[in-house]
């Protein structure tokens, strides 16, 4: 996977980090970054910004540190006053959203005057750091879902990682011993921001159906069919019909929650989803040693989600060129030695070390896929997650068959849709 894209624009996995910043000011320049992971996250990317500093004298960057709930509103009010942070650090789905309120810089200028002609499909999720063909964010850092175990227990069953979603049935079942051992978990709570919703699209993605699309004329449509939901439903509401996965599991919302990662550690569970900081979680509190596979492969393909962050730059700095140089820093294989994440940018990914444990974090980010296709849809993103969340969590419940639950899911969506475009 190595391209010879931005090969000159010290973006790629070169050495050029000292980047001669020096050389774009005579007096000394003081950025600020602001990013919102919480400082037990931080400590790597610090020491990534003091080896700046270190190196470039003449361009000094401050980290400044806000949570992620209060960044977007914090902006709103900044920016249009003139103020603000010189480098944003954002989730790839505000990119478009600050693009269209102007609160972000254009930086296809900066792009084109470092490398002119250049391209970037080097980066993983430019979709969303795109609009009107304009690009105003660098994705920074990715993530995405692998399944995580403990081999032990797979070893002791004479289990082998599970590759498609049958064989994980199949897994589960050899790994429930009846004794409090259960072959997955996974949360499965109706709430609106339930894990469940990552679930329910992995199965959907890799099987040939998708909530929503658009058609060849460019119009949005329900894509899903009631059978292709209902047989999710049913898919995952088998591990509790089995009893290989814990009843209780019907209440926890959160991938976060103790019950599984601690589960996992206690070898409660066998098997269950995380992503990679929760993974670390898990790890570090768990006796054992823990694995990492990728995600089951359905009847199409296999895939997972895309999630990560981008760099943005304030239209209202007064140091664009050193600002652009300190963003190429951070997208350096450099700043990734360091700071605890995965690059967005897969030329880089290729060229770093990772945990062992890790590989199916690795192996998954090339073929993961952004929400964009929900985000550019006319219904809320929020409206869908809330809607599949509740009417799995009804079938897992036994409020509902999975035929009349994928039934109401699709008479909703069709109305959203429908004021959607209204």
């Amino acid at each position: 996977m190595k391209h010879a894209l931005w090969r000159h624009a010290a973006l790629m996995a070169t050495g050029l980090v000292a980047l001669a910043a020096p050389s774009l000011a005579q007096d000394q320049v003081n950025l600020i970054f602001r990013q919102f992971d919480p400082p037990t996250e931080t400590a790597g990317l610090q020491m990534a910004i003091d080896a700046w500093n270190a190196s470039n004298p003449d361009i000094q960057v401050r980290m400044e540190t806000m949570a992620g709930g209060d960044t977007l509103a914090q902006l709103a009010r900044e920016i249009p006053a003139g103020a603000g942070p010189d480098i944003q650090h954002m989730a790839f789905v505000w990119t478009r959203d600050l693009a269209r309120s102007n609160l972000l810089l254009d930086l296809g200028p900066l792009i084109e005057a470092e490398a002119p002609g250049a391209g970037i499909d080097d980066f993983l999720a430019l979709d969303l750091a795109t609009l009107d063909g304009k690009i105003y964010g660098m994705p920074w850092s990715a993530d995405t879902f692998a399944m995580a175990y403990r081999p032990d227990l797979l070893e002791a069953a004479g289990v082998t990682l599970p590759d498609t979603w049958d064989e994980l049935t199949t897994a589960a079942q050899a790994l429930s011993n009846g004794d409090g051992q259960y072959g997955l978990c996974f949360p499965a709570g109706s709430s609106p921001d339930s894990g469940m919703w990552t679930l329910a699209n992995y199965y959907l993605w890799s099987n040939g159906s998708t909530l929503i699309d658009q058609d060849a004329s460019g119009n949005w449509e329900i894509a899903a069919s009631a059978e292709d939901i209902a047989a999710a439903m049913s898919y995952f509401n088998g591990f509790f019909a089995t009893g290989t996965a814990p009843e209780s599991l019907i209440t926890v919302n959160s991938w976060g929650d103790p019950e599984l990662i601690g589960g996992l550690g206690r070898g409660d569970c066998a098997i269950t989803f995380f992503p990679p900081q929760t993974f670390r979680a898990a790890a570090g509190q768990s006796d054992m040693p823990l694995e990492t596979g990728m995600i089951p492969a359905g009847s199409v393909k296999r895939i997972s989600h895309l999630g990560g962050r981008a760099l943005g730059i304030n239209p209202n700095t007064e140091h664009p060129e050193q600002a652009w140089a300190f963003v190429r820093y951070l997208l350096s294989p450099q700043t990734f030695k360091t700071y605890n994440q995965y690059p967005a940018q897969k030329s880089v990914l290729d060229t770093l070390d990772f945990p062992q444990n890790e590989q199916g974090y690795v192996d998954m980010l090339p073929q993961a896929q952004t929400f964009e296709r929900y985000i550019s849809s006319p219904i809320a993103v929020s409206s869908m997650t809330g809607l599949i969340n509740r009417e799995f969590g009804a079938v897992f419940s036994g409020q509902r068959s999975p035929q009349e639950a994928s039934q109401i899911v699709l008479d909703e969506l069709a109305t959203l849709l429908e004021r959607g475009k209204s």
